[in-house]
């Protein structure tokens, strides 16, 4: 059904013109995308920025009538392009202030009071499995990341890494049992 959608809405953009598809486009995918690229760069703003211009440049790419075979394939793809345009840009000398996911999960009282015991203890697990996943290869990272933070499928994962489903879901277990001897 989803992907019946995103071929409608981008029908919608390519044919009509039509930036409320655009909009739905980016509702669907914006959190995704940012969790995405969010565990990949040092700090916030530069993850926004990225996911700003991952939706700039797949506007601009279905402007110009080309032809896409998975919106979130496409889109993943796009933001894994500007990440690395990012690492291969950055000056080694700027000093970066580092996203802590710890930081962000401190129980405080008006924390608690606000989200509850099970989000806290939720976001704390969380803290926990993005700890563990930084000590891996890039690639199980990636592959774990899209797979149990996002739920993307293998053949998902296949297409935004261009790999074929079979090695995505070696890499998949290869990774899982990294995880696993981590503890």
């Amino acid at each position: 059904m989803t992907e019946l959608m995103d071929r409608y809405l981008l029908y919608r953009v390519q044919v009509k013109q039509d930036p409320e598809a655009f909009a739905k486009i980016y509702d669907r995918y914006v959190t995704a995308i940012y969790r995405f690229v969010i565990l990949k760069l040092p700090r916030r703003q530069d993850a926004e920025d990225i996911t700003a211009e991952t939706f700039t440049k797949f506007w601009q790419h279905l402007q110009s009538q080309k032809k896409v075979k998975s919106v979130r394939a496409y889109l993943y793809q796009i933001a894994r392009n500007l990440i690395a345009d990012f690492y291969r840009n950055r000056k080694t000398d700027e000093s970066l202030e580092l996203v802590t996911f710890e930081a962000d999960v401190t129980s405080n009282t008006v924390q608690e009071e606000t989200y509850g015991r099970s989000y806290m203890e939720a976001r704390t697990e969380l803290s926990l499995v993005l700890n563990q996943l930084d000590k891996l290869k890039d690639s199980y990272r990636d592959v774990l990341a899209l797979r149990l933070i996002d739920g993307l499928s293998f053949a998902d994962i296949a297409a935004i890494l261009g790999k074929s489903t079979g090695n995505v879901r070696v890499i998949y277990y290869r990774g899982m049992k990294a995880l696993k001897e981590q503890k």
